[in-house]
């Protein structure tokens, strides 16, 4: 509920803002022939790129009139915005579209109304929901002038939009403006925020989730019973976890899921789970309900401990349930499963993988000089060795850059480690979060269990633990993982630094936030492990003993 307990109107942009193009964009510029595919593309690169084309710009332009008008279906909302509209709704804070938007698009000889088009888009997501609308209102403006006059006009106590102009406007100056932007570049001005994604709005505007939100949230489930009382759980990485104690003294888990674009965690962990107990997988969390549109599901409650120590008995369970996996793999329900996060089937996607990654830290290395000195002196220098010993050290250039067949990739938890398991009442091992699920590389499942931040694994445990996925996956991965293995771990050197990045560092904070206050510290502790890890890797990386 609205904290405050007070109406507040927020002013919000449509398209680039509440509506996602980059896909259509993507699909339909590949089916035009104007561009080859590439999924990194977002929709300013692949305007850019169709504009050196001859005639480029109006090639643009009958695109964009085709995507914003008879082509919208292909679209997307941003990932987040439903969720921050169900919360402003909860708070009883009106919620209006204001759209720079022309009647007709460029060069569209069937006049499709691009405002029409957009309406009936909101409509189908359930924004404008005649029963309960998540907008109050939508305006449209033929010019950028007209939006902005409108704006100003209607003192809303925040304006959310993807452009410049519009939020630093300077006839604007007074209202608070937040930026959506995936730019590294802007920052924070005056009464100007800088957000990159509706969830570090959703924290800027609305605050912690309180838990009568969480129990509304709960009645749009289909559960089995009335939520009594609600806990939540600290601790968490990404996802934010309540513990539900029902009225019928059941207990269930709530997962909000972080609404960031590209893997689909939601769809991954509850039709994993779902699956799992079909084929009578029964030590793994039980799912129970889902809402797409939150991006929240829940699982029945897992009564057990989590694993401080572990050792043999526990790296055999764990080796059990992936033998199990494997052994599962030809069932029919996973014919058509996705792939796991940031798979990885060629050798090669891992070296571009830790590139997308340290560019990532462009930003944050201005921002603090001891991360600028390490990447740069001592972790560019190792990656640059490791890659050329990596391709030196494969059978062949073909072994590292041609993709695994179909066949040859395996079902793989990804996020696999003892941080993900809990001894249940009865002493077995329950194996939980299933967010990064998918088919990979098993050499990728292997190298992460070998290199996870969570794990610290003897040299005698990770020797039982390669001989072990040596015989559920086939000894012929040797040489891949021979190749692959210091390139994993080069990767994780990266992902133990993610707290340095703003955006983490906010959804960090969103699953728990007793964080919030401790950002400096655990920055510290986070830069300790990555050079030591580093370290570690370049002693050892050329004389690895595998099986």
């Amino acid at each position: 509920m609205n904290k405050n307990n007070k109406l507040v109107r927020i002013g919000i942009d449509l398209d680039n803002t509440v509506i996602s193009y980059d896909k259509a964009f993507q699909l339909e510029a590949v089916k035009q022939g104007l561009i080859e595919i590439n999924p990194q593309l977002d929709k300013k690169t692949l305007r850019d790129k169709i504009r050196k084309r001859p005639n480029g710009e109006s090639e643009w332009q009958k695109l964009q009139g085709y995507i914003y008008g008879e082509g919208i279906n292909q679209a997307i909302l941003f990932p987040g915005v439903y969720r921050f509209l169900w919360r402003c709704c909860e708070a009883n804070i009106e919620v209006e579209i204001v759209s720079h938007k022309t009647e007709y698009g460029h060069f569209d000889v069937k006049k499709t109304s691009l405002r029409e088009s957009a309406t009936n888009f909101l409509i189908n997501q359930g924004l404008l929901d005649k029963k309960n609308p998540l907008i109050k209102k939508v305006v449209y403006k033929s010019t950028q002038k007209e939006k902005i006059d409108y704006v100003n006009d209607n003192n809303y106590e925040w304006f959310i939009d993807d452009l410049e102009e519009i939020i630093f406007s300077s006839d604007l100056a007074h209202l608070k403006g937040i930026l959506l932007t995936t730019s590294v570049q802007a920052t924070n001005k005056s009464n100007k925020i800088i957000a990159h994604s509706w969830g570090e709005i959703s924290q800027i505007v609305l605050g912690d989730w309180d838990l009568e939100e969480i129990k509304s949230m709960t009645n749009v489930l289909n559960s089995v019973s009335e939520t009594d009382s609600i806990e939540k759980l600290q601790g968490r990485g990404n996802s934010a976890i309540y513990k539900l104690y029902l009225k019928n003294g059941d207990k269930s888990a709530l997962k909000i899921y972080p609404d960031i674009s590209g893997h689909d965690r939601l769809k991954s962990e509850f039709e994993s789970t779902r699956i799992f107990k079909e084929l009578k997988i029964n030590n793994v969390q039980e799912p129970i309900s889902f809402n797409t549109s939150l991006g929240i599901a829940t699982y029945k409650w897992i009564e057990g401990e989590r694993i401080s120590k572990y050792g043999k008995k526990e790296l055999k369970a764990a080796l059990s349930f992936l033998s199990v996996l494997h052994q599962n793999s030809k069932a029919e329900q996973f014919k058509s499963f996705p792939m796991a996060a940031d798979a990885c089937p060629r050798v090669s996607d891992i070296e571009k993988q830790i590139k997308r990654r340290l560019s990532q830290f462009n930003e944050a290395s201005g921002k603090h000089i001891e991360l600028e000195i390490f990447l740069k002196n001592d972790f560019q220098p190792l990656l640059n060795e490791i890659i050329s010993w990596s391709k030196a050290s494969s059978v062949s250039i073909s072994d590292y850059k041609n993709p695994l067949k179909n066949d040859e990739l395996v079902l793989s938890p990804s996020d696999f480690g003892f941080h993900n398991v809990l001894y249940s009442q009865n002493d077995s091992l329950i194996f939980h979060d299933f967010e990064y699920f998918g088919w990979d590389d098993p050499v990728k499942l292997i190298s992460d269990f070998s290199h996870h931040a969570a794990m610290n694994l003897s040299e005698e445990m990770e020797q039982l633990w390669f001989l072990g996925v040596s015989k559920i996956y086939d000894n012929h991965l040797l040489g891949r993982l021979r190749s692959a293995w210091p390139l994993y771990g080069l990767n994780w050197c990266l992902i133990i630094l993610n707290e340095f990045k703003d955006d983490v560092w906010s959804r960090r904070c969103a699953a728990d936030n007793s964080k919030t206050h401790m950002r400096d510290e655990l920055l510290s502790i986070q830069l300790s492990k990555s050079k030591s890890k580093l370290e570690k890797l370049a002693a050892s990386y050329k004389n690895k003993y595998y099986w």
